[in-house]
């Protein structure tokens, strides 16, 4: 296995459009299963979004990496506040009932961002490869190509993620509710560096 990390760029496939997408799912338990209703609505959705050049799904604010040509992690970030485009997504095809909450609850924490900070919004890697660095060579390739400060949030009870963003320097400057549909999700921390 040989994984490059770069930042994304126009001339992704729709495979690998739709790799990122079943990434993004996957890796979330509370927030895009409430967006979407399976993985495959989320691979027909989002690849929709990345290419509407939506605020957030851009190609401009994610870091890939890859085994070849095999997405196999990605950094979804966003500089600023984060607002989330309820008309793009329906657009693009999302229909979900619970798009509301999820913008009051999750996605408005992110529109409160500094216009300098850099916001980390999701951070995938595919499950079979944990362990691996891959998580690390995505946060540190994209630190050394976006300055900070930078912001995070992260479930409490996600004590390996925790750990990993502390020891990349990060420190918990606040404790959020979490979200989850059935108000089940643990707390998070708001961290930053």
């Amino acid at each position: 296995m040989s994984i490059q990390c770069r930042r994304a760029n126009h001339t992704l496939s729709e495979k690998q459009l739709q790799e990122i997408a079943g990434l993004i799912y996957d890796t979330d338990l509370h927030i895009y299963p409430a967006m979407f209703k399976d993985r495959k609505e989320a691979e027909l959705i989002i690849p929709r979004m990345i290419r509407s050049e939506d605020q957030i799904f851009r190609t401009e604010n994610m870091f890939i990496a890859a085994d070849g040509k095999e997405i196999v992690g990605v950094l979804l970030w966003k500089r600023g506040p984060v607002q989330w485009n309820t008309s793009v997504y329906e657009k693009c095809g999302g229909n979900s009932e619970h798009i509301v909450r999820v913008v009051r609850e999750y996605y408005n924490l992110l529109a409160e961002t500094a216009v300098n900070t850099a916001t980390m919004i999701r951070i995938s890697v595919r499950k079979d490869l944990l362990g691996n660095g891959i998580g690390s060579l995505l946060m540190d390739t994209f630190m050394r190509e976006e300055p900070g400060p930078y912001e995070l949030y992260v479930l409490m009870d996600h004590t390996d993620a925790v750990h990993f963003f502390k020891e990349k320097g990060f420190s918990v400057r606040e404790t959020r509710p979490g979200f989850s549909l059935d108000y089940s999700a643990y707390p998070c921390f708001w961290m930053v560096k």
